[in-house]
This record gives C-alpha cells, structure tokens and sequence, in this order.
C-alpha cells in the first residue's frame, strides 16, 4: 500500500503540474541542463551521436505512400527535412513516377516562424480527382492543429480556402464546398477531454461564425470523430463516449443527421465508403438474429432506412484465436475492405468483397514470423491497397495489391544493419495467475554462455498490440526507439517484446483483463517475462532495461517502482506516472474507462497500489531512471513525468530528467531529435553494457 510519506511528498508536488508555470518551468530547466550534462559527457555519446546522425542521412524513415486519383503520395522524411517533404508521382500499372515535392513542411515553418509537423493522410483530399486536401498542421509537436487547404496539382495553399486556426479540431469533406467540422476555437463547446463538442456544416466563403451546428455531443463524452464517406454529400460522425463505446451518425449537406443502427460496443478504428461504413465489435452481439463475436468486422449500409438492423451485415466472423486487428486498422476502397488479421504474434492481410450479396474473404499477404504486414494506403478513386511488410530484422516493402490480386512492388529499402549474427525467437513465460505470455526476443545468435544485455519494452492497454517492425518504420520503428535499436543490437543488445494482457494481441477479452481493476495483471505479465529472462540465464538484472512511451512508459515506470530487484535501467518517456491525478493532465479524462476514476474511494484503493508517483519509498535500491517528456505534450502533460523524476531525486534514486520545449508526445523521435536519442542510448549502453574498456 501507498505510504503516508509517499502520499504526503506526492500532494506537495501539484506545483508541477501547469505546464507553463515559471517554477515548474524553472525547476524541469535546471533538471534537464544537469541531466545533459551528465549524459553528454560520457565517452560514449559523441561516438553513438555521430552513428545516429549517419543513420539518419543515409536511411531516413520510411515514407507511407498513399494514392490520390492519378497520384501517388506521400510525406517523404530525411535528416535534412526532418519535418517532411510532402510528395507526388504519377501512378501507372508498373509502378510509379518521379517523385515531386509540392510542399516543404520546414520551409513552411521556417517562413512562418513556426515549428509545424504534418500528420498527413489521403483521406484529407477530396473525391473524385483527389487534389484539393486538408492539411493538418501541428506546432510543437503539441496536438492542436491548424487547418489549411490546399492543392496538390499546383502545390499551393488555395486563396480564400477552408482555413481554421490552432485548436483542437476535427474535420472532413461532405462535398466540394462543405466541411463536417468541429473546433476548440473562442468559446465553443467542449468535452471534458478539451476537444470539441459540437458538430458544425462549414459551407465555403463563409465565416466560420455561420457555419451550422447538426450534432452537440455530452461534455461527460470524450470527442468526435469526422470521418469521410465518398464525399457525396454525407460524412460519418464517431461519437467517442469513451474509448469502448462508441456511436455512430450520418450526417448530409443539408443538415439532417440519422444515427447509424450500430452496437455501441465497439473497438476504436473505423473506415467509410460511399455506401458503408466499417466497425469491428468488442463484444459479443446479436444481429439479424444470429450472436456474432467479439473482434468480428461488420458494416452498415448508409443508404438503409432508420431502425433496420438488416443493414448490418457481417464482413469477417472472428474465429477462435483470430482478431482484426484495431491497431494497423481497416481500410476501403470503393469495392473492397483490407482486413489485417492476428493470432497472437502472427500477422497477415485478407481482403474482402461483396460477392452475390455476401462478403468473401481471401489472404492477399501471408503471415511470416517475425514480420508484420499493415495497410497503409487506401481509397484516392483506386482499388486496391498500398501495404507495408517489414520485421524486426527484415527491411520495409511497400506493395501495391490491385483489386485483382496482383502485386507491384513500389519500394524496397535495402538493409542497414548486418543481422546475420541475429534471430528472432518466440519464447513464452508463465504469469503470477498462470496465464502464458509469449514474447519476441530478438538478440545474437552465439551468446557464449555470458548474460545478454537486454531492453524489454511493452504498452498492454487501450487494446492496443505492438507488432515486429524494421526500426525506420513509422509507429512500429518508433516503439522500438527507432535508429537507437541498430545501435543497440550492433553492440551485442537484444530486443523483448511481449504480448501483456491490456494490448490487443488476442482480441478484446485480452484487452478487458487488465483494465480498471484488473490492471496488475498487465504488469504481472511483464514482470514475468523479465524473470524467465533472467532464471532461464539469458540475462541478470544488472543487464536488464526497459523502456516505453505514454501508458508504455507507464508501463516502464511501474517496473522500476514495483520490481526494482528486476530491471538495472529504465527509460520513462512522455508516462502518466500519478495515477491519482491523471484526470486533472493533459486529455487524462478520456482514460478514465481505461483506469478508473480517482475520486471513487474504490478505484483510487487500486489505482494507488502501482501508482509511480505514490509508490517511491526512502531506502529502496532504484535501478537507474531516465524520463523524458516536452513541455509541449498535451496529451498526457509534462506533469506526471516532473513528478516522478522529482520523486525518485527526493530518496536520492539515481534519476536523469529531459525536457526539450517542443516535441510533443513524440518528442522522443531519432530523426527529429537525434542529440535527445543519443543521450537515451548513451544512457542505456553506460548502464546496461558498462564502461568503456580502457585504451591501452
């Protein structure tokens, strides 16, 4: 149980909360320049920063491409534009065409005295030639965003287009000249998350003062979702009650709004043509008179009359062992849906089509261990879809798989590493309740009897899965420390992912066992795996680290809070950390589904059991902590991280604290930061690999 002192010095720490107060800011100044200059004067960090710059010029990050009508797109991502270069080439049947930059995000930036990231998607462009799109501007990494619109074919933001300023914002195409919107700008509704809560028809040259209101949502609610459906006069409206209940609404150019006939019980990620919109249940459901289950995808026909269930139709019933998974998401085209599939750790890719009234699925990628396959482009007026395949050992190919079945390789990236020293293996633990977790462990081949140093990694919530990836992949390379894990493994490192209870490995009900009060088990499976590690003589706890971002990094900090005689180094990046205040930082009311709330006597009684914050004690024998966060980050906030450094300084644990200004939630990011990552690396190898031998 928590104990009074640690209460007490947590309650003493509110003060570093606000993310912008002049004393927090002060106090995570002088944490972060003591902390970099301990890391960068170590022997090694000049060295690993030089690797990781070379890194960076010469493979960059992978560059998602997308189609649009005729074109080809993407946002192409080197270290020389580390904020993107947005892209088009012709597309034919063979392949593509040259590729063209139409927009310089930095450039952008740079003109406009501004820090802007693009999270970029074709779905922002509008039907049927795909050229006029809505660009998603982000300063600091933070998650408010502007909105500008503009041209593909000319490469220009066009004059007197839809344009909103920085807030939180949702938005999509209902036709040539209307936006489904809502916005965070003045006074307008909110949920209690801080997005919008009311649904507006934007009509073009008009104020956005005079847009029409068609949908308000609850405050209790969490946000909406725009979402595009062909762009024929109608869009999707998702209304995120909280993360595992969801409603569903069509809503026209004219101002009608229908609630789709549609479970509420529903897993995040949906996709929408112009005559369906796709969902995957998260619960058992009876439709059309038949129980279908959990993590099965169905669709709902837009055009059906209101109360007809008979528009829900079943695309793919899950099977035993089977799952959708909600993570790489569905994607559709005007003909087809792609349907990337799991069992436990193995991947593939179906694609299913309406055939003589009923939905058919066949395997267009096959499982390999190992490796996973995502869609990751979809739509633009072509059927088919662009899908990414990549391992950890195995480098990224982006195909283009046709409506009729054939592929065409669009890009390969060559190796960057020499993995012929290395495997992947699939191993298994036994957790406290008996429960097997499996897990990746990928290291060297020969380990000549010695301990292995060893990073284990996880996130095992939102039913969320993390999947095998090349580290300059985007989410998955990204969950692995992106460039730092080449550095890692070349050194004779090894790599543990496993699949915790709260992730989405093996479908909804593995999400649920570890949600609310059942959130011990999660990290009863991850400790598990570190002990097999370390009894079945792999590693010891002088070589064993982890790491992980947002509730990962939750994930991290538990871990060295909870099982300290485990782990020698932990990384904590951008974590919740006070768990008996999550709800009053960053969007920390839309996880209350996730965690429990607080303010409930019986919830707060669980949730201080593993709370970091509350849970670092005087006297304990701490592995080494590494947290980072930005102040920009305004999902989570810079608070939790503060706290918990400033917990572990206070019993004088061995803690190391950085905080750049921008970043965002993604600060930790080794093309955009590769002096931020090079301290994490630096950290990891001094810790876990020990010092440098002595030069002769």
């Amino acid at each position: 149980m928590t104990s009074s002192f640690a209460q007490d010095h947590a309650d003493a720490l509110l003060w570093l909360e606000p993310p912008y107060s002049e004393q927090a800011l002060q106090w995570a100044q002088r944490a972060t320049q003591n902390s970099i200059k301990v890391l960068q004067s170590s022997k090694r960090y000049a060295g690993l920063l030089a690797e990781l710059t070379q890194i960076n010029a010469s493979a960059g990050q992978v560059s998602e491409i997308a189609f649009a009508g005729h074109l080809a797109v993407r946002l192409h991502k080197t270290a020389s534009h580390p904020r993107g270069l947005l892209q088009t080439a012709t597309r034919a049947k063979e392949g593509l065409g040259r590729w063209k930059t139409v927009l310089d995000v930095g450039a952008l930036g740079a003109s406009e005295g501004k820090d802007y990231s693009l999270y970029w998607s074709n779905a922002s462009c509008l039907a049927h030639h795909y050229e006029r799109c809505l660009l998603d501007l982000h300063e600091a990494g933070g998650d408010e965003a502007e909105l500008r619109e503009f041209d593909l074919s000319t490469g220009r933001f066009v004059e007197g287009g839809f344009a909103l300023a920085r807030s939180r914002y949702t938005a999509t195409w209902v036709d040539a000249d209307t936006l489904l919107v809502g916005h965070t700008l003045g006074d307008a509704p909110r949920t209690m998350t801080g997005h919008p809560a009311q649904a507006l028809l934007w009509k073009r040259g008009t104020a956005l003062e005079k847009a029409r209101p068609v949908l308000s949502i609850p405050a209790g609610n969490a946000k909406f979702q725009a979402l595009p459906a062909g762009h024929h006069g109608q869009a999707v409206l998702v209304q995120v009650v909280d993360y595992t209940t969801f409603v569903l609404h069509r809503v026209m150019a004219d101002g009608s709004v229908r609630k789709l006939e549609l479970p509420t019980a529903l897993k995040f990620g949906f996709a929408a043509n112009a005559q369906r919109v796709f969902a995957m249940l998260g619960s058992a459901e009876t439709l059309n008179g038949e129980l279908v289950p959990a993590d099965s995808l169905i669709a709902a026909r837009l055009d059906a009359g209101l109360g007809e269930q008979s528009s829900v139709e079943l695309v793919y019933r899950a099977k035993p062992g089977e799952v959708v998974d909600s993570v790489f998401g569905i994607h559709v085209s005007d003909q087809s849906v792609a349907v990337p599939m799991r069992s436990g750790l193995s991947l593939w890719v179906d694609v299913a089509r309406l055939e003589n009234g009923r939905w058919q699925s066949r395997r267009v990628v096959e499982p390999v261990p190992g490796v996973s396959s995502s869609v990751v482009g979809s739509g633009g007026g072509v059927d088919g879809f662009v899908i990414l395949s990549s391992g950890f050992l195995t480098p990224p190919v982006q195909e283009w798989v046709r409506g009729d079945g054939q592929h065409t390789v669009l890009e390969r990236q060559p190796a960057q590493f020499d993995a012929s020293g290395l495997r992947v293996e699939l191993c298994k633990a036994k957790s406290r309740d008996g429960q097997v977790v499996e897990y990746f462990r990928v290291g060297p081949k020969q380990t000549a009897g010695k301990p292995v140093p060893t990073l284990i990694t996880g996130y095992g919530a939102f039913g969320i899965s993390m999947g095998p990836g090349y580290f300059t992949t985007g989410f998955s390379g990204a969950a692995f420390g992106g460039a730092t894990l080449k550095l890692w493994l070349e050194r004779g490192g090894a790599l543990v992912v496993p699949a915790i209870r709260g992730g989405g490995e093996y479908g909804a009900e593995w999400h649920r066992s570890a949600m609310r009060e059942k959130r011990q088990n999660s990290y009863d499976d991850f400790h598990a795996v570190a002990e097999s590690l370390i009894q079945g003589g792999y590693t010891d706890r002088a070589r064993l680290g982890v790491f992980g971002t947002s509730n990962g990094g939750l994930l991290a900090a538990v871990a060295g809070t909870q099982r300290p005689e485990l782990y020698g180094a932990i990384v904590s990046d951008v974590p919740l950390a006070d768990m008996l205040r999550f709800p009053e930082m960053g969007e920390g009311p839309a996880w209350i589904n996730e965690y429990g709330d607080p303010k409930n006597p019986l919830d707060a009684a669980w949730l201080s059991q593993y709370s970091p914050v509350q849970n670092v004690r005087k006297g304990q024998d701490y592995p080494a902590f590494l947290v980072t966060v930005a102040t920009t980050d305004n999902r989570v906030g810079p608070g939790h991280a503060r706290k918990l450094a400033k917990r572990l300084m206070d019993v004088d644990a061995k803690v190391l604290f950085l905080e750049p200004d921008g970043g965002g939630h993604s600060v930790s990011d080794s093309l955009q930061r590769p002096d931020m990552m090079a301290m994490r690396a630096t950290f990891f190898i001094d810790t876990l690999m020990g010092p440098l031998p002595a030069a002769r």
